[in-house]
Formats: structure tokens, C-alpha cells, sequence
């Protein structure tokens, strides 16, 4: 039985991370742009496996949380996302695609950024912290279905960072980056509108 609740886990746990979001954007942006991909992952892996266990303590408060203070979150990192996506736009004419960029840049300012995208994402909290707390009550062993879930968490951002870093190789040209930027900008423009405005 708590064989059967790790995979279910596990199989709730990708459902809810694979589709893209701000966080796996980021990702994508550091695998390609190869900027200290192991840290990131390490860092957004070990954040979901902190919201995912304080999801399965909390579950039953969680049930009843108050709808308000789910918004507060939409709206606060909804702004975030929009002032990170307008910086993003107005740099990508910026973009030096000479590693040696990155050879150069800040561990703590990668590593500062990764947590902000990680924890100003609403979804983050929503996903990990609000469903997967609240659909463990369901499960006979909680701790397997958690244990299932950050297992995929694991696997998802690994991959991700890790398939992006590989074609970063591929991708030279200076034109390709500043589409590449835009779009992410873009992207993380719309999810912060997105968060703000829908409720």
C-alpha cells in the first residue's frame, strides 16, 4: 500500500510541475544560458520538497485556509513577475553569448534570484503547499505520497535544467538570444498580469 501511494505521488506530483511556468522558465533560461544549472535545480527541487512537507503537516489546516490570503500571494508575486519580465525585455539587446559571461556572474545573485522566481510564484505555493498538502489527506501513508512527490520534483527540474544546458551548445547566434529573452520576458510578463488580474 505505501508502495502504491509513492507512485501516485509521484505520477500527481509531475502532473502538477510539468506544465510551464515561471519557475520551469527560469530554469529553462539558466540550462541554456549554462549559469550555475546545478544550484538552480538543487534549489528549486529542495524548495518544493519544503512546500510539499509543510503541505502534508499543515493539510488540515490547510483545508480550511482563508481565500484572501491566497490572493495577497497572487498579487504580490504577480508584481514581482511583471518587474522581472520588463527587465528581462528591456536587457535582451544585451545578451553576450561569450560563456565566459557567466564564469563571471554572482553565485549569490543566481542564487537570490532563483529563490525569489521560487517563492514570489503563487502557483508554487498553490501547487505544492495547497493541493499536494491537500490531497495527502486522501492517501493511507502520507509520507510516501510526499516522499513520491518530491521524488518527481527531483527528476522534473534535473532534466529540465540539464536537457536545456545541452542545447545550449546548439544555440550561438546573437539574434536567437534576443528571442530567446524576449520571449521569456514576455512569458513572465503575462504570468504576473495573469496572477494579478484572475482571480
Amino acid at each position: 500500500m505505501s508502495i502504491s501511494d509513492f507512485i501516485q505521488g509521484f505520477i500527481i506530483g509531475m502532473t502538477l510541475i510539468v506544465a510551464i511556468g515561471p519557475q520551469n522558465l527560469f530554469v529553462i533560461n539558466q540550462g541554456l544560458k549554462k549559469n550555475y544549472i546545478f544550484s538552480v535545480v538543487l534549489i528549486c527541487s529542495l524548495s518544493d520538497s519544503f512546500l510539499i512537507i509543510c503541505g502534508i503537516y499543515l493539510s488540515n489546516s490547510i483545508l480550511s485556509l482563508n481565500t484572501s490570503t491566497i490572493l495577497t500571494m497572487k498579487l504580490i508575486g504577480g508584481i514581482w513577475l511583471v518587474l522581472y519580465g520588463i527587465n528581462k525585455i528591456k536587457n535582451s539587446r544585451n545578451h553576450n553569448i561569450d560563456n565566459k559571461e557567466y564564469d563571471k556572474a554572482s553565485f549569490t545573485k543566481v542564487a537570490l534570484t532563483t529563490l525569489a522566481i521560487t517563492y514570489a510564484n503563487p502557483h508554487v505555493y498553490l501547487d505544492t503547499l495547497i493541493l499536494l498538502g491537500s490531497i495527502s489527506v486522501n492517501f493511507n501513508n502520507q509520507i510516501y505520497f510526499g516522499l513520491g512527490a518530491i521524488f518527481s520534483s527531483f527528476i522534473f527540474f534535473f532534466s529540465l535544467g540539464y536537457f536545456a544546458n545541452y542545447l545550449s551548445k546548439y544555440i550561438k547566434s546573437k539574434k536567437v538570444w534576443f528571442y530567446i529573452d524576449n520571449v521569456m520576458g514576455f512569458l513572465m510578463l503575462f504570468y504576473g498580469l495573469f496572477f494579478i488580474f484572475m482571480n
